[in-house]
């Protein structure tokens, strides 16, 4: 059985109940906020709170951070599963980024687990404009991690970007190619734009998600803000 589609809470290792007590504040905010774009993922959607593009362009879009750090798949499945998307007012689109984690699944196994979230997204915020930044590449060298996160990336691109693959599942949601352009000619990634070569520094945030902020106000009919 494909672990990714099966919703799992995040271990608690550490014993400290810390993932617990995030999702727990997640369920209460989802239902006094009133967001009109929610991010959820791993702790690179948890730290883009900390970056200039979020103070000063993201937040005017009012936006609701779900990251939680070390997350994979299966834990954002069974997030959204149990009541973090149990909103009680209307959200126009979700950010959707998690998979990175999954490092001992196969590409096609964290493609399965990201449509069942997909799926599980639809269904309980119905007709939401779903965006899913690709995967980044990982490690100052090229390692078999960034080829796994390369094959997820092909498969979403494939099902979500491809005219003749339009169905229910496919309908109001974009994949944004945020990993292009980061891996240098010499196949290492900078430091200055991937402080440990997985998490992003602030450029690297303006550089990567500064996609899909403007893909957000493309959806959303909403003037970019250039300054």
């Amino acid at each position: 059985m494909n672990p990714c589609i099966i919703p799992t809470p995040a271990q608690d290792v550490v014993g400290d109940g810390r993932w617990m007590s995030m999702h727990n504040r997640y369920v209460q905010q989802a239902k006094t906020s009133e967001p009109e774009v929610v991010l959820i993922g791993d702790s690179i959607i948890q730290q883009l709170q900390f970056s200039s593009l979020w103070t000063e362009k993201l937040s005017s879009l009012h936006c609701l951070n779900f990251g939680i750090g070390g997350d994979r798949v299966e834990n954002v499945l069974w997030r959204i599963k149990n009541e973090e998307f149990d909103f009680h007012s209307i959200v126009k689109a979700v950010v959707l980024f998690v998979g990175t984690n999954n490092t001992d699944c196969t590409p096609h196994e964290i493609f399965e687990g990201i449509l069942e979230i997909v799926k599980e997204i639809k269904y309980r915020l119905r007709n939401v404009i779903i965006v899913i930044p690709t995967l980044l590449p990982r490690g100052q060298f090229p390692n078999p991690y960034r080829e796994r996160n390369d094959h997820v990336n092909t498969f979403l691109v494939d099902k979500f970007s491809n005219e003749a693959n339009k169905d229910d599942l496919t309908e109001n949601v974009y994949v944004v190619k945020i990993h292009e352009n980061i891996v240098e000619n010499d196949q290492t990634i900078s430091h200055h734009i991937m402080h440990d070569y997985l998490h992003l520094t602030n450029n690297g945030y303006t550089r990567t998600f500064g996609k899909v902020y403007e893909k957000l106000c493309e959806l959303l009919k909403v003037e970019i803000d250039v300054a």
